[in-house]
């Protein structure tokens, strides 16, 4: 394990992928602030859409991380060298982990230097804001995205190792976090006997990126915060088994 997680550590950080994903979220944090008309607290509590971002960012890495090795054969000479394939496979899980923290560090340093460029000194970082003060928000935020990584991590190796085809599984990564949400509302109203069961569905693990900061938003989940928190724990150990098992079981 301690041989493999080296040579994916070396192999990713001689790639681009990890400077264009750092780009990428300095382009979109931008975005998000210049395209605002008022750029408020809860902006910058949110990091200006940081959690949103650095998730999509990270479903398109991690699937890419995994799929470049099967289009450049790459994974037959993993295999010869390493005949443990489960060593491999969460090697490159911890890989997409830690570069997932270091993108959340930098997107709170991003954060800063734009709420002190936009705005200066016009909201207080220790200042109270109802329940707490600005940058407490901001790192609850961070934190409740870091959990919804592991989950969405998962799912990008699951599916890529599943249907290896990198395209498909970025388009099911933005469709689980732009509108997974909406459909798992949908579907619980829709079906209120049912709400205790559907609300433990994977697409309503999403609303964690925010309900750490803002307990309102567990009227949408309909999970309180340890249940979001465990589910996605849960969601993400269920997926990366399963993702294990297909990538030992399938054939090069």
């Amino acid at each position: 394990m301690k041989t493999s997680l080296k040579q994916e550590f070396y192999k990713f950080r001689h790639q681009r992928i990890p400077l264009y994903g750092a780009i990428a979220l300095v382009i979109l944090m931008l975005y998000a602030a210049v395209s605002s008309s008022d750029v408020n607290r809860m902006i910058i509590a949110q990091g200006f859409g940081a959690g949103q971002w650095i998730t999509i960012i990270m479903i398109t890495i991690a699937s890419t991380f995994v799929a470049m090795e099967y289009e450049n054969r790459t994974i037959m000479t993993l295999f010869y060298k390493s005949s443990n394939k489960s060593a491999i496979y969460f090697a490159k899980f911890i890989v997409m982990v830690v570069y997932g923290v270091l993108m959340l560090i930098f997107g709170m340093l991003l954060t800063f230097i734009l709420k002190a460029v936009m705005v200066g000194g016009k909201y207080q970082w220790g200042a109270m804001y109802g329940q707490h003060s600005l940058v407490t928000d901001l790192v609850l935020n961070t934190a409740g995205t870091f959990i919804y990584l592991l989950f969405i991590i998962t799912v990008a190796f699951l599916l890529i190792t599943l249907i290896r085809v990198n395209a498909a599984v970025v388009g099911i990564g933005l469709v689980i976090i732009f509108m997974g949400a909406d459909f798992s509302s949908l579907i619980m109203s829709a079906l209120p006997h049912l709400a205790a069961i559907i609300k433990w569905n994977p697409l309503n693990m999403v609303f964690v990126i925010n309900q750490l900061a803002n307990s309102s938003y567990e009227k949408f989940s309909d999970l309180s915060l340890l249940q979001i928190i465990t589910g996605n724990l849960i969601y993400a150990v269920i997926f990366i088994v399963i993702g294990d098992l297909l990538f030992k079981s399938r054939r090069v």
